[in-house]
C-alpha cells in the first residue's frame, strides 16, 4: 500500500509546533514566583536560570535540525507505506520526549542520570531518522525517481556522523561526571 505525504508532512509539521512551544511554556513556569517577593528576589531567581537556558537554547536548536533533516528527507519520499508510518509514529514518541529530557537536563546538570536521559533522548531520536532513511531508500517504491545514489549516501553519512557525535558527547559526560565526583 502506497500512501500520499502530506499526511504525516503535516503531523510532523503539528508536533514540532506544540513541542517547541511547550520548551518555552515549560520554562514559563519558573517565573510564578509569589507577588510579596523583592525585586532583589527575582534578579537573583533570573541569574540562576543559565542552565534552562543553555539547555532550552540547545534543545530548540536540535529540534530545528531534527525537524530540517525530516523535511529534507521527505523531499524525495514520494510515498509512505504502513511501516513507515510506524517508524515516524515511533519517532514522534521520542520527539515528545525532548522537553522533559530537557528539563531533567536544565534541573540537574550536575548528575549524570538526567544528561544521560538527555543525550539517550536524542541519540534514539537520530537513530531512528536513521532508521527510517534506510528504510525508504532500501523500498525503492516509495522514494522519488530523481533521488539518485550520492545524495542517499550524503544523508546516510550525515545522520550516522550526528549519531557519532552524540555517542561521543555520551562517553565525554560519562569521564566528566566520573572527574567531578
Amino acid at each position: 500500500m502506497k500512501l500520499k505525504t502530506n499526511r504525516i508532512e503535516a503531523l510532523t509539521d503539528g508536533i514540532f509546533a506544540i513541542v517547541m512551544t511547550i520548551m518555552i511554556v515549560s520554562m514559563s513556569e519558573l517565573f510564578k514566583i509569589d507577588k510579596f517577593i523583592k525585586e532583589a528576589d527575582y534578579h537573583i531567581m533570573f541569574a540562576g536560570l543559565w542552565n534552562d537556558f543553555i539547555a532550552y537554547s540547545i534543545s530548540f536548536m536540535l529540534l530545528g535540525v531534527l525537524w530540517l533533516t525530516h523535511h529534507w528527507q521527505f523531499q524525495f519520499i514520494a510515498y509512505i507505506d504502513p511501516p513507515l508510518v510506524f517508524i515516524n509514529i515511533i519517532w514522534f514518541m521520542f520527539i515528545c520526549l525532548i522537553p522533559f529530557s530537557t528539563m531533567m537536563l536544565s534541573d540537574h546538570p550536575d548528575f549524570f542520570a538526567p544528561v544521560l536521559a538527555f543525550e539517550c533522548n536524542i541519540l534514539i531520536v537520530f537513530l531512528i531518522l536513521y532508521a527510517q532513511w534506510a528504510y525508504v531508500t532500501k523500498k525503492k517504491h516509495l522514494i522519488s525517481s530523481s533521488l539518485d545514489v550520492k545524495t542517499v549516501s550524503q544523508q546516510r553519512n550525515v545522520v550516522l556522523l550526528l549519531v557519532i557525535i552524540i555517542l561521543f558527547t555520551i562517553a565525554i559526560s560519562y569521564e566528566y561526571h566520573l572527574l567531578i565526583k
